[in-house]
């Protein structure tokens, strides 16, 4: 009985690693995210043939059939879907196996779901790692049961009755630009103004109470109205490239300013991170590799005062539940906030060596899609180069005084160069502004596109 119990969990769960590859494929030589189909499945295919890689080979040998067994029962399931599509209730394709992601769907999905005024189903298998959000969430509807998330899985990719990814993340043509360019803020803005007052991310009354006595244990005389969340992604994190990644040692004069305003830290970590020590008594640290952690993280970063860090994982919750933030060392054409308590800084981008301006690296149209591959980005010799300790000190200053200034307002630069943002890009038209010290530090980079008096 026991070998057979193991064995129905290891074929459930390897369905679910296939259930999960339903939602984007990596396409190959160029490593870009793209839209699941047979043609792209059979041309990574035979990529791993020729290529040797016969492991990967049979990987998308299987994960061709798995795909067709979907859309096979996806014809079979076509009565309920006709009873889906003309009820009230709607399906989202999340993501379930990373913190970041697993946020940034429900987030977005949930949004677009109800400005069409559809509750979400949401399907997470009890046994993946964040099945515990049925434990936080009253609002939500959460399916964790095994046998009906297998069961409706078939629902889930429909695109007639479920939000899809391909309908919220970032893909790529065959151009190597964005197709959805500017849908997270579309879908913010656009709840914002109807939804004034709903709040879809409702914590349980029972998780609240349970997550203050925890921290009343764990962290004596933790001060929640002078609460700053850190998290710093490093670079290589779970083998991925160094693009998010930053160096821990350019937060510490930052961290130590909060610290000697008497603001407590809270700092983020896994087993892997590097330490960085401090002796006052308003700093602390939580392992979110385990499991009690990872629940109380929530709770955590709904109620602090503001979230400093990079573009990773927790700094989805603070953008689920409308946090200020302080993104620093940004990649990408977009952040991770959208209010106006929000702030980022710009990684530099560099091209043999040589440091681009803003007005270059829009002319060459890199934040329409270059750097979401990684093929290109070598291939062209695009590298990236993270903050300074200065630049991350000067945005910490300023935004501890945005989040405690009421009638704070970006300058006459900041407004310029979110006017001078191409329109395929999000950082255009979220509330959240550049850093004016870093426009000051940098005014190289901002060349042509801002007008200094």
């Amino acid at each position: 009985m026991i070998f057979r119990s193991n064995f129905i969990k290891k074929i459930t769960s390897y369905f679910f690693v296939l259930d999960q590859k339903m939602l984007y494929i990596i396409v190959e030589p160029d490593r870009y995210p793209a839209n699941v189909s047979n043609l792209r499945i059979v041309k990574n295919i035979i990529f791993f043939l020729k290529n040797l890689k016969i492991k990967n080979f049979f990987k998308e040998l299987i994960f061709l059939l798995f795909y067709n067994v979907i859309k096979i029962l996806e014809l079979i399931y076509i009565p309920i879907i006709i009873i889906f599509y003309f009820s009230k209730y709607r399906f989202v394709q999340i993501n379930f196996t990373q913190v970041g992601i697993i946020n940034e769907h429900l987030n977005f999905m949930l949004k677009k779901n109800a400005l069409n005024d559809y509750k979400s189903i949401v399907l997470i298998p009890k046994h993946s790692n964040f099945s515990f959000l049925k434990e936080i969430f009253s609002e939500l509807i959460i399916i964790d049961n095994i046998i009906l998330n297998l069961i409706l899985s078939p629902l889930k990719h429909n695109k007639f009755i479920s939000c899809r990814t391909d309908k919220i993340d970032n893909r790529l043509d065959k151009n190597f630009e964005i197709i959805l360019k500017t849908e997270h803020t579309k879908i913010e803005n656009q709840f914002r103004e109807k939804f004034k007052s709903n709040n879809l991310f409702k914590l349980k009354n029972s998780y609240e109470d349970e997550e203050k006595n925890k921290l009343n244990l764990q962290f004596k005389n933790l001060n929640l109205h002078k609460l700053i969340i850190f998290h710093h992604r490093k670079k290589f994190y779970k083998t991925t490239s160094a693009l998010r990644g930053s160096n821990i040692d350019t937060y510490y004069d930052g961290l130590n300013y909060l610290l000697e305003k008497n603001y407590h830290i809270v700092r983020l970590m896994d087993n892997n991170s590097e330490k960085i020590h401090f002796e006052k008594k308003n700093y602390f640290e939580l392992n979110i590799n385990e499991n009690k952690n990872k629940k109380s993280q929530y709770y955590l970063i709904k109620n602090c005062k503001g979230f400093l860090g990079t573009s990773s994982g927790p700094v989805s919750i603070a953008t689920l539940f409308d946090r200020p933030v302080l993104e620093t060392n940004v990649f990408a054409g977009r952040v991770n906030v959208f209010n106006d308590r929000g702030s980022y800084i710009l990684k530099k981008i560099s091209q043999n060596g040589n440091i681009l301006s803003f007005k270059k690296l829009f002319e060459i149209n890199f934040y329409k899609g270059i750097f979401l591959s990684r093929r290109k980005m070598e291939e062209n010799g695009f590298n990236v180069i993270n903050n300074s300790s200065e630049e991350i000190l000067k945005a910490v200053i300023n935004f501890e005084k945005i989040i405690n200034d009421q009638e704070f307002y970006p300058n006459q630069a900041q407004l310029n160069f979110k006017k001078s943002i191409p329109n395929y890009m999000e950082l255009k038209f979220t509330k959240a502004n550049i850093d004016k010290e870093f426009i000051d530090l940098n005014k190289m980079l901002f060349e042509d596109l801002i007008k200094y008096e």
